[in-house]
């Protein structure tokens, strides 16, 4: 593809985001705001809710695996890799699959009960590139308005090492188009990580304009975490100082928390033992993202499907949980499975939004769930105007959208939104996924 072509495509991807906002509103963002107290919209953005902790005492579903591979088709033969979304209108599941040892990149959807996921099909197979001509597994899933971006790890043919980073830009349900056909990041045979760099999370923070990323940066049998930086989640520059995190005989798989304060990665430690090679999911905490401690065991293998390995933990909120997706396999064979925890939440907090102008309509995205309440009011001129929460459509189980008319009078003027959200449930929270104004 002529590199002239490739920029014409990301730029009328970020065109059709531009025209997106122009034609249906303009979204708030959480991060630009004047007063937030004891609410947090970083951990699980684009979500905006109470305060909260939650420990390791993660309890497994007892009817996992919750997603097995296909009776036909293209993950008919292993599914792993799990990476969750959760926006208001609905929860996906992207993983890989793989039918004929070859991996490739998909996504479920979360269905109206609750109780499983439905397949909705393979969203990738290669950039057309020779680098991830074989497989593309271990997908890393960022979404900004209705454009999303699909990171991904590929390989030229079927080995353990030498994995490298793509992306893909466009729509969940759409198509996807890719910025280059080469690999992001380089292999360097002089570097820490000269034998590949794969199976990682990715970050971006608003308040810097800067992405992220935590990796496994591979040293032949050899495993460690990395950090490499990106201003526009394109063009990424390693850590020069080397990883972040090692533990022998190897760490990898890093997904990693932070909210507003202190991040919290969720690991893979290798373990060797008589029985031979196994895996366990692990904890760590830091306040710069770069040293670590307090690192706390969180799941082992157990059930007879997961034999002794747990592979590539992620963590996300959706129904009233804290939920860890991850996979396992027994004798080579991938399924992933759940488990989840209850957060604490603090009681009550609030969140105003820097000085906008106003238009005609206001429209909020948002879950209130039993023993909770979110009020929002708009405050112009020293005066202070209360909006209802009417409820009025249902996106799915608990989630609402409102679209409210504004008093006439603060057409065209300054304004602030105020949240205010309460909880009277230590393990519930008010979430508002989504303000525009239209």
């Amino acid at each position: 593809m002529p590199k002239q072509y490739e920029i014409f495509l990301v730029a009328l991807v970020c065109l059709a985001g531009m025209l997106s906002n122009s034609v249906w509103g303009q979204p708030v963002a959480f991060h630009e705001n004047e007063q937030s107290e004891h609410v947090d919209y970083h951990s699980f953005a684009p979500q905006m809710l109470l305060k909260h902790h939650f420990g390791s005492e993660f309890r497994k579903l007892p009817k996992n695996p919750v997603l097995r591979p296909g009776r036909g088709g293209w993950d008919r033969k292993d599914v792993a890799d799990p990476y969750v979304v959760v926006t208001a209108d609905s929860v996906l599941l992207f993983y890989d699959g793989d039918a004929r040892d070859r991996y490739q990149i998909g996504y479920a959807r979360r269905d109206a009960q609750g109780w499983g996921w439905e397949k909705r099909g393979r969203l990738l197979s290669g950039s057309g590139g020779a680098w991830d001509a074989y497989h593309q597994i271990a997908p890393v899933v960022l979404r900004s308005g209705d454009q999303w971006r699909i990171y991904y790890n590929g390989h030229f043919e079927d080995e353990e090492l030498g994995y490298r980073w793509g992306v893909a830009l466009g729509k969940a349900e759409g198509g996807w188009q890719y910025p280059s056909r080469e690999a992001l990041i380089a292999l360097d045979s002089t570097a820490w990580d000269f034998a590949g760099n794969a199976y990682g999370d990715i970050i971006y923070f608003p308040e810097e304009h800067i992405y992220r990323m935590w990796y496994t940066g591979f040293q032949g049998p050899l495993a460690a975490i990395g950090l490499a930086t990106s201003r526009d989640g394109i063009a990424w520059q390693k850590r020069v100082e080397g990883p972040v995190l090692t533990a022998l005989p190897g760490v990898i798989s890093p997904d990693v928390l932070f909210d507003g304060e202190r991040y919290r990665m969720f690991y893979v430690q290798l373990a060797l033992s008589a029985k031979g090679m196994g895996t366990q999911i692990m904890s760590a905490e830091s306040k710069d993202g770069i040293v670590w401690e307090n690192m706390t065991e969180v799941l082992q293998p157990a059930a007879r499907w997961e034999g002794k390995r747990l592979m590539r933990p992620h963590v996300s909120y959706f129904e009233g949980r804290v939920q860890l997706y991850y996979c396992a396999g027994r004798g080579g064979d991938w399924q992933i499975g759940a488990a989840w925890c209850e957060a604490e939440f603090v009681p009550q907090g609030r969140w105003r939004s820097a000085p906008l102008k106003a238009g005609g309509k206001l429209r909020i995205k948002y879950e209130q769930p039993e023993g909770t309440s979110l009020s929002l009011t708009l405050h112009a001129g020293g005066n202070i105007y209360p909006l209802t929460l009417p409820q009025s459509q249902t996106l799915r189980a608990g989630v609402f959208m409102d679209t409210m008319p504004l008093p006439a009078q603060l057409a065209g003027k300054n304004i602030n939104i105020e949240l205010q959200f309460h909880t009277t449930d230590t393990h519930r929270s008010p979430v508002v996924y989504e303000i525009v104004m239209l």
